[in-house]
């Protein structure tokens, strides 16, 4: 009896906990912290529930089967006929079973300027009205995306910077929500300096901050109006481009993902480099893709495949690009394709 309350009494501790969290990640853009806490109690919750059934089979029999003919009950079959409707309504997409759902992302998505198109993807619009080409940047992501960041900028065909079309609000402030953990060990946002993230782009942007680094640091004039959300599915950014009277200009993508080891660079790779084996948060280094546009050959617009051109330094030591990519592996799945479509 006594196994039974603790039982009884820890599910419902559990299933209060399970409610509070669920509505915060219905309510609040992702948080590590909380999703581990829903992920773990709902582990333990699901262990709750099986002891609970096994301690109560007896009961559990009675109030579902009838006695007259030995099969479930009338409100057996409905509970499992409105179960079996939803789980394949929602499972299979059909319209109108995930309203809840649509409800709730859209909600999160607006707190960090995203939107969900019907086909799913996050458009990330970038307002810009004064200047002079629009660029619409179409990402589907791979099989490696995970957490990516990407950054999107635009040079003169000399490989001159000319400007920022998108930055991750985390990479523009250096200010991550999972910066680090507290004395209690639970996640909160930090400033991380992380020179190895974007470096491509960042020596390209040629800005130093205030402690030397060349990853901006708090707010930058140039860059605050083209930061958003980042992206954590296929995405559309949507951004304007100043290029004056350039006919031709280069439209750049620099993508990187913290952790994606492979046999080359692995954790131990360079022991003696302090921002490669310091953080732990590396891996291989960011990639680099590039389109060229010849603004004389668009009629209205025109689409663009962008095509890896080289890596950046696995630390962010400096600004070159490595053509030579032999040693990269899933690094280049991060993205399956990216479209640029030019807007005269």
């Amino acid at each position: 009896m006594k196994l039974r309350k603790l039982i009884s009494t820890s599910i419902a501790v559990l299933f209060l906990v399970l409610g509070v969290t669920g509505v915060l990640m219905y309510i609040k853009p992702y948080n590590k912290s909380i999703a581990s806490i829903h992920t773990v109690f709902g582990f333990l919750f699901s262990i709750g529930v099986i002891s609970h059934i096994i301690n109560n089979i007896k009961s559990l029999k009675m109030y579902s089967i009838n006695s007259k003919n030995n099969f479930l009950n009338t409100h057996s079959v409905g509970l499992l006929f409105v179960t079996g409707i939803l789980l394949m309504g929602l499972f299979f997409n059909i319209k109108g079973f995930n309203t809840i759902y649509d409800f709730g992302n859209e909600y999160r998505n607006s707190l960090q300027g995203k939107e969900t198109l019907e086909d799913g993807k996050q458009s990330i619009t970038v307002k810009k009205e004064l200047n002079d080409i629009s660029v619409e940047i179409d990402v589907k992501k791979g099989d490696a995306f995970r957490y990516a960041m990407m950054v999107v900028w635009v040079e003169d065909i000399d490989g001159n910077y000319i400007e920022s079309l998108f930055v991750p609000k985390s990479i523009a402030t250096s200010k991550y929500v999972n910066g680090q953990k507290n004395e209690n060990g639970i996640w909160k946002s930090a400033i991380v300096r992380r020179p190895e993230s974007l470096p491509y782009w960042a020596h390209k942007r040629g800005i130093r901050a205030s402690d030397g680094l060349y990853i901006p640091l708090g707010k930058s004039y140039d860059i605050d109006a083209v930061s958003g959300a980042t992206p954590t599915d296929d995405f559309i950014i949507n951004s304007k481009a100043k290029i004056g009277k350039l006919n031709k200009f280069r439209v750049l993508m620099e993508v990187n993902q913290s952790f994606n080891w492979n046999k080359y660079y692995s954790k131990d790779r360079f022991p003696n480099d302090s921002i490669y084996s310091g953080s732990g948060r590396v891996g291989q280094p960011a990639i680099v893709y590039a389109i060229d546009v010849y603004l004389d050959k668009i009629k209205t617009s025109k689409n663009y495949f962008f095509e890896p051109i080289g890596h950046s330094h696995h630390s962010g030591k400096n600004g070159k690009l490595f053509k030579e990519m032999s040693k990269i592996t899933t690094a280049l799945d991060i993205i399956d394709r990216g479209i640029v479509k030019v807007i005269k």
